[in-house]
């Protein structure tokens, strides 16, 4: 039960690595290339804000690391 908040937390990284990925990191080349925006054959619009995803997916990684650190039980 100590580890189900710290677990949450790690998918909540995990879902903003994958958004992170999907909305920046596999068209940095063609966001790059445009220098504002690019749109996809689906019609989809990428701009370089899709960089946000990853601050996410760092914060609630590191508080993930932070709350397991300190649900461990200690030993003395």
């Amino acid at each position: 039960m100590r580890l189900l908040f710290p677990a949450i937390l790690a998918l909540f990284a995990l879902f903003f690595a994958w958004l992170y990925y999907e909305r920046y990191w596999k068209w940095r080349d063609c966001i790059d290339a445009a220098e504002s925006s690019c749109v996809l054959p689906n019609g989809d619009n990428l701009t370089g804000g899709g960089m946000v995803w990853g601050l996410f997916a760092i914060l609630f990684a590191l508080t993930a690391f932070v709350t397991w650190l300190f649900s461990r039980p200690r030993r003395h």
